[in-house]
This record gives C-alpha cells, structure tokens and sequence, in this order.
C-alpha cells in the first residue's frame, strides 16, 4: 500500500512540472506575440478594423486602452461636467484623461504637478521618462484652440510610452470663451489621431512658441491650474514645477529613500518644504544629469542659478555657493535649513496638504512667492537637499517675456501687498511675517 502511495505521488509530482512548465512556455508565447503587436504599429492612415486611429501602439489596445474607449470616457466627462471654480470664471474637468499608472501604497511617493496651455504639451514626454511616476497637467485651453487640445493630449496620451503610464491630464477653460462643441470636438478627434502626425496648433500661435500669458483676450490663471492639480493628485507628496523644467535623474526615488531614514530616525517634520535648487540651461547644450555634470555645466557659463538675469534677489536665498560645496554622492540628505526670507520663490517637494495658491494671481507675477510666503506664515521651514536640483530648458532673459509683462506685475504686486495683510487674520497666533 505504501508503495502504492508513493507512486501515486511520483506521478502526481511529474504532472505538476509538466504543468508548470507548459504555463511557462505558454507566457513567453504570449510576451513574443505582445512584442511583434508591439512593431507593427499602424504606418497607414485612417482607422484599422479594431476601431483604432493610425500608428497607435497595438499593445495599448490589448489593455483595452483603445483610442475608440477612451474617446467615449472623455465625451462622457465633458457631457457631465458642470463645475466651475471658485470665482465662477472657468470650466473645471477634473481627471479629463488618465494614466495607465496605479499609485501603490507608498507613504513617501511624489506627484509632479504643473500647468500649461496644450502647444506646451511636447514638455510631458521628457520631464515623465526622466520622472518615472505621477505627473498632474492641468491644461488650459478656450473656444478657437480646444479642438487642438483634445487632439493633442490625445496624442501624446497614445504616443508616448512615459506620457501613457504616468501623466494624468485635467481641463481648464473660461466659461467666456466655451468651446462651441465639446462633445462633438472630443468624438471628432478619433479620426485625427495618427501618432505619425503630431497635431498642429491653430495658426494664431506657433507651435511651442506662444506663451501662455500672451493668449489675447484672455488672462492665464497659473494657480486655478495648479490648484486643481494638487487637489487629485494620489501621493502624499507634491512637487510642483514649470512644464519646460525637468528635475535631476532618480530625485523621486532617492527622496522616497530620503523620508524612509528619517523616518525610521525619528526625524521627519510635519512642516517642511524640501528645496530643490533650480537653474537656467543655455538652450542646445545637454541637460545634466547628477550634480557632478551640473557643476561642471555650470563652470563653462552655459547654466546658472534660475531668473540669475530676471531677479537674482528672488533666488539668492538658496545659497548655491553653499550647496555647489555639498557632498556630490548619489544619497539624497539635507544639506541645510532655512527660514523663509523676502522674496525668495524656491521650488519644492512638501505634502500635498500644503497650503493652496491664492487664484487671484493671473499672468505675470506674484502667483508663486504669494504661496510660498503664506507657507513661512503657516509654519513651513526649507530644507535644501544636497544633490537634487531642477532644470529650467534655455537662459530666461528680458526679451523672452510677452509685452503687457511689467503692467500685470504691477498690478499682482498690489494684490500682493492686499495679500499679505490678508494673511495676518488668517494665522492671528503666527508671529511670522512676509
């Protein structure tokens, strides 16, 4: 009996390997196939027999992320979208297209938050592969050019890798200037989409070269933009940045790793906005990677610290002298803290629970250091990390600057002045001041 047993058991065994080994043979089938889908990208145009526009990745389909699905959820959103934001001036549509990335359960993971009008879209694809995670754009855009934004977050959506897994697109634009079809723009734009064909902006604006401040008519309104971001992101934390900057290689991992010891240290703080040190690269030489290539950038003149021609006051409180002399390894640390000086404007990564930006703040001036200076009010200190730094794409100078720049800033800056008033009513047991 007990020789019958162990034979049954010797062939049960080799059932089970055989098994195995055919699920096995059965997957690397399945990955060989995905991958030849993969080549044969459409290079024909018009629409395929599966309902899918010219040259988008087959494999996208396969995860039933077909152009004809996500055309439908977009319609749906636009038909069932009545909010307005606070002021009652513009459409919101919240998680208008989103990624393909699952947040996971990380306490320390970070979101990019940023805004742009959809012919600065082109940004996305290399700030998200040198990101590798979420990524929050709140686009804005109006009657004349919705047509050409639907087409192109649609096309950076499908055709490009990093853009599809991890950037979440939201909708933003003035009830005075409403599309005059929403539904029918979003349905229309399947048969346009041809990721061997970039779409083209409306001819008032060259393409990647318009501002957005200088759209006529119409005021851009940056932190009704980035307030909306902020508000879906999925991380607990935020960094919000410019489109056309893109931060040092491997920071969200590294920051991720940063928390976890101070965490197990006992020294995470509840209120702290870790700065990043931001500068100007000269436009056409190579974007540095790690801080070593950074320096080295930085010593032949071709970068400097950011707005070193625009406002140096409003940058200097970094110190870049004092980090440039910080240890170069790969270990992301504090290098030093700082208390908040007028009027400094750094970029950071805090908690999205971070105060949010004062939407009064439209076009040019004050609608960044008026947050950053209720953040010193609140109780934030800043945290200069050692090798992280971010990275704005060409020299900003005077003449790179739309012509109505100097009237709006001196219209913020009364609202500024209103501003910081305000916030001694706000925080009436804060004894700091901006």
């Amino acid at each position: 009996m007990l020789r019958f047993w162990s034979l049954q058991r010797f062939r049960l065994g080799r059932v089970i390997v055989v098994l195995v080994l055919t699920v096995v043979l059965l997957q690397l089938i399945h990955m060989m196939l995905l991958t030849r889908l993969e080549a044969q990208e459409g290079a024909q145009h018009g629409r395929t027999a599966g309902g899918t526009a010219a040259g988008v990745p087959v494999g996208r389909q396969l995860q039933g992320r077909t152009v004809k699905n996500v055309i439908a959820e977009m319609h749906e959103r636009v038909a069932n979208s009545y909010r307005l934001d606070k002021s009652g001036t513009y459409h919101i549509i919240d998680n208008f297209l989103t990624s393909e990335h699952v947040v996971l359960e990380n306490a320390h993971d970070v979101t990019i938050v940023t805004q742009c009008t959809a012919n600065h879209l082109h940004h996305l694809i290399e700030l998200s592969e040198r990101w590798k995670g979420p990524v929050a754009v709140a686009v804005f855009t109006f009657d004349d050019d919705f047509n050409h934004a639907i087409d192109s977050i649609l096309y950076h959506h499908f055709c490009s890798d990093s853009v599809f897994k991890y950037v979440t697109f939201h909708l933003v634009f003035p009830i005075s200037r409403t599309p005059r079809d929403l539904a029918g723009a979003a349905k229309a734009a399947e048969t346009r989409l041809s990721c061997s064909h970039p779409p083209v902006s409306p001819s008032s604006q060259q393409q990647g070269q318009a501002k957005n401040y200088a759209l006529e008519g119409i005021e851009y309104p940056h932190n009704v933009l980035r307030n909306l971001a902020v508000n879906y992101v999925q991380t607990r934390y935020v960094f919000v940045v410019d489109v056309d900057m893109l931060p040092s290689e491997d920071l969200r991992v590294q920051f991720q790793k940063l928390l976890a010891r101070s965490e197990s240290e006992n020294r995470t703080a509840t209120k702290t906005a870790y700065v990043v040190p931001s500068f100007e690269v000269k436009q056409g030489v190579a974007l540095p990677s790690n801080k070593g290539e950074l320096l080295r950038t930085w010593e032949t003149w071709s970068a400097r610290p950011f707005y070193s021609e625009l406002c140096a006051k409003c940058q200097r409180p970094t110190d870049f002298e004092r980090w440039k002399g910080l240890s170069k390894g790969k270990e992301l640390r504090i290098g030093y803290t700082l208390e908040w000086t007028d009027p400094w404007e750094p970029f950071y990564i805090t908690k999205a629970s971070l105060p949010l930006y004062d939407e009064r703040f439209k076009q040019y001036g004050f609608n960044r250091i008026s947050q950053v200076c209720e953040m010193h009010v609140a109780g934030y200190n800043f945290a200069v990390l050692n090798n992280a730094f971010l990275l704005h794409k060409g020299f900003k100078s005077q003449t790179s600057f739309h012509p109505t720049k100097e009237e709006e800033q001196n219209r913020n800056r009364l609202l500024f002045r209103k501003f910081k008033e305000e916030l001694k009513t706000k925080y009436p047991d804060s004894s700091r001041r901006c």
